[in-house]
């Protein structure tokens, strides 16, 4: 991400797919492929070097709460130094700080606003984050406890490296909303995403994602029952705590998906975002071939004529001689960097355009809005001209995501917010702004990175995460008749990839989804009769055995994003 802000004109690049590169190496590689002649001229929506297997080999799995209890061992790293207590300003913390007190354990209360100061005066060896108990009056009140979270995890970070304790809680509904049992509080979902992330870059800290559900409990109950799950309920990552006394972990399940009916066809308006260009541009494709429905793309390129002088050019290479000798014929002088954007914005035109064909190809219709997402104001405008030309939306695919990969200790606020927002914004402005459209689909472009978290992507497992919850909620409010799916993609072949990083890949057990497979998996999951499957993992070796046997541990260091 640091090269990127450096030197602009470097091509974009398959996020999913950079995440994975842990070697300079394979990072060289990689982008000598994206910026290899043969990169345009491969089709939307068809992988370059990719070996097709069949979406069976790949796996799927559902996410499921079950029934465990308590092997009555304390957490590790309670004993280790002072743990601070965050205070949620119910109550809640400060019984808990005396029940830990009294149970010989060091621990002190703290503000937000006190904790950096507490662990800077030294001793600090844990930390409970109670922000998620707070009783969110607004979204914005819920959205705002997730960078809080980041912030105390980034405070603690340094001390984090030797050991010590990490606890998230957060008021669901006792089982991560598996259960469905009532409305959540989804958009602070992000702090279990927080936590799965902690547990892989802070190997040697004991880590907790707590899911309490408060119920008509009091501070003094909730404290009570968060001591005892902490002095006595076990090793696991994720616990849920219902407020009937049940204790439940998570499991992963392989679940094949079963063949149904398009619920999309002709008439439908389907709005996507992110769709114009890579992996969510071939998965339209795909879902267009079997709908015919109307796409509306909304990206952040801007569409503009090419120069005449970039005609015949088909690389980055041939682009940059090209405009170079334009300019100078013309008696212009162009720095390296104001050329690396011309060609970046050309290619990148040439790949919407492409899209666009491809869709009106297979018998879709397409039309490309340049506009920024998370921009409420523009997207609404943008959209009530295409219900005045198009008619109501009855489909939307939350596709957007950026990248700007740094470890929790290292990872600064405008990184995380350019990530964060671009998923959890994204999703408020087209929830939004499509609240009184007759919606039949839902289908929200998640990451397997939510699920296990992800060396140096807190941010995006946080995001991907409240989008996990987000669907189970909305598929809850909407009811079986609206398609909702929150598919959580291991990472995807792309269109170029080195032969190191498909030996890294294949070393880590994982299958990279190519993308006619990939499409296909997103239009039989939109047809699948499986609504009540909302959160999905899906991609080959991307689950390891330990997380579907303890509950969820994290991946290890370079899992897929």
């Amino acid at each position: 991400s640091a090269m990127q802000d450096l030197v602009p004109e470097l091509p974009e690049v398959d996020t999913s797919v950079m995440a994975e590169l842990v070697t300079l190496g394979q990072i060289v590689d990689y982008m000598n492929g994206e910026i290899a002649p043969q990169r345009t001229e491969v089709a939307p929506g068809l992988p370059a070097q990719a070996e097709i297997a069949p979406a069976s080999t790949l796996g799927r799995h559902t996410l499921e709460a079950i029934v465990k209890e308590p092997d009555g061992t304390r957490s590790q790293g309670l004993d280790q130094g002072k743990v601070v207590v965050t205070d949620e300003g119910k109550g809640v913390a400060s019984t808990l700080v005396t029940i830990l007190v009294e149970a010989g354990i060091e621990a002190e209360l703290a503000t937000q606003e006190e904790f950096a100061q507490v662990v800077s005066a030294g001793s600090t060896s844990g930390v409970i984050f109670l922000g998620g108990l707070t009783e969110f009056s607004t979204i914005e009140d819920a959205v705002a406890v997730n960078r809080q979270g980041f912030a105390v995890a980034r405070t603690l970070a340094e001390p984090s490296s030797a050991g010590g304790l990490f606890v998230t809680v957060h008021d669901n509904d006792g089982a991560f909303g598996c259960l469905g049992s009532r409305a959540c509080q989804p958009w602070a979902a992000g702090l279990t995403g927080l936590a799965r992330t902690a547990a892989i870059e802070w190997p040697s800290t004991t880590v907790k994602a707590l899911d309490i559900e408060v119920g008509g409990r009091t501070p003094d109950e909730i404290a009570a029952v968060i001591a005892q799950e902490l002095l006595a309920g076990g090793p696991e990552l994720e616990v849920g705590l219902a407020a009937d006394g049940t204790r439940r972990v998570l499991q992963s399940t392989p679940v094949d998906v079963e063949p149904g009916t398009m619920p999309l066809g002709p008439s439908d308006v389907v709005v996507v975002s992110g769709g114009g260009r890579g992996v969510t541009a071939a998965t339209m494709i795909e879902l267009a071939s079997d709908s015919g429905a109307s796409f509306v793309l909304l990206g952040r390129s801007q569409l503009m004529d090419e120069p005449e002088s970039a005609k015949g050019a088909t690389d980055d290479a041939s682009l940059k001689r090209a405009l170079l000798d334009a300019a100078k014929a013309s008696g212009q002088k162009v720095t390296p960097a104001e050329l690396g954007q011309q060609v970046g914005s050309i290619l990148a035109n040439r790949e919407v355009r492409a899209t666009l064909a491809a869709i009106r190809d297979v018998g879709g219709s397409a039309r490309y809005i340049s506009v920024d997402v998370t921009d409420q104001v523009a997207v609404s405008a943008a959209l009530n001209m295409v219900r005045a030309e198009l008619g109501p939306i009855t489909g939307i695919v939350h596709g957007a995501g950026v990248l700007a990969d740094k470890r929790i200790a290292e990872k600064t606020d405008d990184q995380f917010d350019r990530v964060f927002n671009t998923k959890v914004e994204g999703l408020r402005t087209l929830l939004a702004t499509t609240s009184k459209d007759p919606i039949k689909v839902l289908c929200l472009f998640s990451s397997v990175a939510a699920r296990t978290g992800n060396n140096g992507q807190v941010d995006y497992a946080m995001a991907n995460e409240i989008l996990n919850k987000v669907a189970l909620v909305e598929r809850q409010r909407r009811g079986p008749e609206v398609v909702v799916k929150s598919l959580g993609w291991g990472p995807w072949a792309g269109g170029m990839v080195s032969p190191s990083l498909k030996s890294h890949f294949k070393a880590l057990g994982v299958e990279l989804i190519p993308l006619e497979v990939g499409a296909r998996m997103l239009v039989d999951e939109i047809a699948s009769p499986q609504s009540g499957q909302v959160e999905l993992v899906l991609g080959g070796g991307v689950l390891p055995t330990t997380l579907v046997a303890s509950g969820g541990r994290g991946m290890a260091q370079g899992a897929p994003a």
